[in-house]
């Protein structure tokens, strides 16, 4: 189960990928950063900003070697650590890793004999990696620190290594500009050219990285779509050959439809996974989680594994992005399919958090859900790597490492927890705990406009500026009975509606030139309160949207639609529900 991207039968390949682009983003700003340091000083501030982030670290310090001392200058941590504190370099792996030039990486600090223990023992630290700055003699060291033992990953590694020889090469750079600007006049051409030459290669090497990042993020993304555009333009071409009966234009309609939705869901898990699109959350009853999800998951594993789901009774509710936490599980119990490819069971569960809850979670009460399997287990090493942005265990082509790290980064989006057991030959069970709501009743899962009755069809004022969108989006509204009036942007159909139109619901888009969907709907709500109003959006500019006006998100199938012109409605007229 360690690995990530899946691939089940409706959704495809919908994971999302923005913890990857956040850590390298992050790490290419820092090298840029630090590459610019003409000091010491320089290059504690930018890695105190930046190092935590980069690794995914819970927290971070920088140390100075001052003779035979050890002087924490700084740090970025959750838990207060030791800043301002100088300690022997002998008794601190910050003095080891500077006096031996090499990195410490310790996945349990009570069982390396260069940790202190006693001065660690009141933290959170339990695993760490330090590693020195500065060639050929190491002048400082940067740590980061986790609270939960494991070994740190490759990745992790190989990041914090690269902050540390950009921090070395601005040391030198600065010690080199120094030295430089001692010379005489004469000399004044030559530190010119030097610096000239210095700047462009560092550019070199930002867009070098620059590109490999992006390189690797769009050869992923390019893959998932084109395996999702594969069988809609397949399916479209055989339609429009005209040669097909009308069961067979169901049936390849019916796929492309399904490549569609796919797509738009890993659009959407992409702009979440980005914090382009904020999370839907509301509370939810992790018993009827498990209870509306067993159909689906046992569709998606298969006749060889056994699937087994059980919730303790009268479990509080959580919250959370329904769809995203359904999807999450999907993808869990698809990798543990995966990882019992010669059968055997896999259970999901939901009971609340006991003591052996990981120590991390804040005061509070939590429930866990659970996805266990009987499969081929991870050894520790793939255990501590697992949740890290494209690592996979799966062959080439079957999967890319992408959604393990989802679900851990939506956990934590929502306040929780991702944990791993897991062992192998004995299999692997993945935790996630989310926080209780205190005092909330889980949502019934259904609005007021489900219960709306069909019928009673009126005008609709439709706002596009995209004519494509709103020929189609037209089409759907007049299927539905609706009589339709158009209009390209919001400055027109506010003038429209002020020299007599009489529209019962304005469909209006949100990003359009002059006046936005959001702007647009305050003025409607202001000046015409009984016309009822939905916004389509995509994703830019949608945190500006009231949370109580009705969207619908592009693209939408012709029953979103329906629905949300129903809900729209059920605002205005409430006694009809």
């Amino acid at each position: 189960m360690a690995d990530g991207l899946i691939e089940p039968v409706v959704q495809g390949n919908t994971d999302k990928i923005s913890a990857a682009v956040a850590r390298w983003a992050a790490a290419t700003m820092a090298i840029e950063q630090l590459s610019q340091a003409r000091s010491l000083d320089d290059l504690v501030a930018v890695l105190r900003i930046w190092a935590r982030r980069v690794v995914g670290a819970d927290g971070i310090a920088v140390v100075l070697r001052e003779g035979g001392r050890c002087h924490y200058v700084a740090e970025d941590s959750f838990e207060p650590l030791w800043t301002g504190q100088r300690f022997p370099a002998e008794t601190c792996v910050s003095g080891w890793a500077m006096m031996n030039g090499q990195t410490a990486a310790i996945p349990d600090i009570f069982r390396d004999p260069r940790v202190p223990v006693d001065a660690y023992r009141e933290t959170f630290v339990r695993s760490m990696l330090m590693v020195p700055i500065g060639r050929p003699e190491p002048v400082a060291a940067v740590g980061a620190y986790w609270s939960m033992t494991g070994q740190p990953s490759e990745n992790e590694v190989a990041l914090l290594e690269a902050l540390a020889r950009a921090a070395s090469a601005g040391l030198e750079n600065g010690r080199l500009l120094t030295s430089l600007e001692r010379l005489n006049t004469e000399l004044e051409d030559r530190v010119a050219a030097r610096t000239i030459a210095l700047e462009r290669a560092h550019v070199h090497l930002r867009e070098k990285q620059k590109m490999e990042v992006i390189g690797q993020l769009t050869g992923n993304v390019a893959h998932d779509f084109n395996n999702l555009l594969a069988p809609i333009m397949s399916s479209l071409d055989l339609v429009l050959a005209g040669r097909a009966k009308p069961e067979a234009i169901l049936r390849t309609a019916g796929i492309a439809m399904e490549a569609a939705e796919a797509a738009k869901t890993l659009v959407q898990r992409l702009l979440a996974f980005a914090r382009r699109q904020p999370l839907l959350t509301a509370a939810i009853d992790p018993v009827q989680l498990i209870g509306d999800l067993r159909g689906l998951l046992a569709s998606s594993v298969g006749s060889q594994v056994t699937l087994e789901t059980r919730a303790a009774p009268d479990l509080p509710a959580i919250r959370a992005d329904k769809h995203q936490l359904e999807m999450a599980i999907l993808n869990l119990v698809v990798n543990a399919r995966d990882a019992t490819p010669d059968g055997g069971t896999i259970t999901v569960s939901a009971e609340k958090a006991g003591a052996d809850r990981p120590e991390v979670l804040g005061d509070g009460a939590y429930v866990q859900l659970v996805v266990s399997d009987t499969g081929s287990g991870m050894d520790e090493k793939t255990k501590g790597a697992a949740t890290e942005p494209f690592f996979t265990t799966k062959e080439p082509g079957r999967g890319t490492g992408l959604g393990l790290s989802m679900v851990d980064g939506l956990i934590r989006q929502l306040g929780g927890v991702l944990a791993i057991d897991s062992a192998p030959g004995k299999g692997t069970a993945i935790r996630l705990f989310l926080p209780v709501i205190a005092e909330e009743k889980a949502d019934a899962q259904h609005s007021a406009a489900d219960e709306l009755p069909r019928g009673g069809r009126g005008r609709v004022l439709l706002v596009e500026d995209d004519a494509l969108v709103r020929m189609s989006t037209n089409n759907m509204l007049e299927d539905l009975g609706f009589e339709v009036v158009e209009r390209e942007d919001a400055h027109s159909a506010l003038a429209a509606i002020d020299d007599g139109l009489e529209p019962d619901v304005v469909v209006t888009d949100h990003l359009m030139p002059g006046m936005t969907g959001a702007e647009f709907a305050l003025r409607l709500r202001t000046d015409y309160p009984n016309i009822a109003v939905v916004i389509v959006s995509g994703y830019q500019g949608i945190d500006l949207i009231a949370p109580d006006i009705v969207r619908v998100s592009k693209p939408f199938r012709q029953a979103h639609l329906d629905a949300s012109i129903g809900a729209a409605l059920g605002q205005l007229h409430p006694l009809r529900v």
